[in-house]
Order: C-alpha cells, then structure tokens, then sequence
C-alpha cells in the first residue's frame, strides 16, 4: 500500500507508540486495544496501518533495530583507537536494553513462530559478527592487536559479550559499571597470563 506524506507520518507515530505499549505490556499482553487507545485511535485506524499485532510489532523491531545500528555505527566510526571502539560497543550493548527494549527482548528471546524476528535476529548477528571482524581487522593494521584467526576472536568476544550483559545489564546506572567494563575488557584483550 502506498501511503502519501501524512498518512506515512501517522504510520510513523502509530509504530512510535506501540513501542511504549510493547515496552510496557511486552508482546503477549499488549492489545490492539491497548496500540489503539495510547495512540487516541479507534482500532479500525491501526489496522488501516497493520493487519495484526504481529506486523505492528515486526515495525517496532525493524525500527529499533535500524536505531540500534545507527547509533552503534556512528559511535564507532567517530573513535580511532580499536580497543575503545571495542568499549564504546560494549557500552552501547549494555544500554540497548533500556533504549530499544522491544529489539532487545526480540534478539534475546524465542520467536519461534515469528518468521520476521528470526530473520532480523540472523541478521543482526552476522552484523556484530562483521563490525566486530572489522574493528579487530583495524586493530591489526594499526598495531593494536595481533590476532591469529579474526573470525574466531570475533566469535570469543561477542560471545563474552553476551554472557557480560546478563551479569552487568541491570546495574548500567552504576557508575562503577565502566570501571567494571575496562578491567574485562582488559582480560578479554589482553589475558590473564602475567607478562
């Protein structure tokens, strides 16, 4: 359906607020209903836009994730040094929870019957997979790291990662929680082993 100017805009805010019911009920006990009613709709205008809660909230992810991506690539991009790109990651992961909650709770959670959200899931892995293979890859030209296997290191950190965020997630407003991030980082980078 091709929608003009305004109707794309309500689009637009139809989406930006089931992220706040999504955020606040999550999937399974958010309504139509309840999209509806935060938006000051009748039900029959958001399903103009959407056929089901499904499509509704395959545009929540699909937006949070582009957001995520963005933010994560920009943060980046405007760091030389690799080893606090790698941080500035870390400390972008560790927001998205707070920031994008419904992208967060998709990629970590089972959608089994949500063909959308495992596609995205795929393709937000083999995307960290890649920005993780090129801050490595930069690492080594400039000197920072010398790693045999890039694809292996890459898979080594994302997956220490993951395991960092279920034990230091809930604690971001900790103002400690940074000083915590550098000294694993620092393990991850550089070893345990005396030198």
């Amino acid at each position: 359906m091709k929608l003009s100017v305004k109707r794309k805009q309500e689009r637009i805010r139809i989406i930006e607020t089931a992220r706040e019911v999504f955020k606040k009920y999550g999937f399974k006990k958010a309504t139509m209903n309840d999209i509806a009613d935060a938006a000051g709709k009748a039900k029959s205008s958001v399903y103009y836009y959407f056929r089901s809660k499904d499509e509704v909230y395959n545009a929540v992810i699909f937006t949070e994730a582009q957001k995520y991506r963005e933010k994560v690539l920009q943060s980046v991009k405007k760091i030389e040094n690799p080893e606090l790109q790698l941080k500035a990651y870390v400390l972008i992961r560790l927001q998205t929870d707070k920031i994008y909650s419904n992208f967060y709770q998709a990629m970590n959670q089972s959608f089994k019957n949500n063909l959308f959200v495992k596609h995205l899931k795929t393709i937000y892995d083999n995307e960290e997979f890649y920005i993780f293979s090129n801050i490595l890859n930069n690492g080594i030209k400039k000197g920072y790291f010398d790693i045999y296997d890039i694809k292996y290191a890459a898979v080594g950190i994302v997956t220490a990662m993951r395991g960092l965020e279920s034990t230091l997630l809930h604690r971001y407003e900790n103002p400690e929680v940074e000083k915590k991030i550098d000294n694993i980082l620092k393990i991850i980078l550089y070893g345990i082993l005396k030198r």
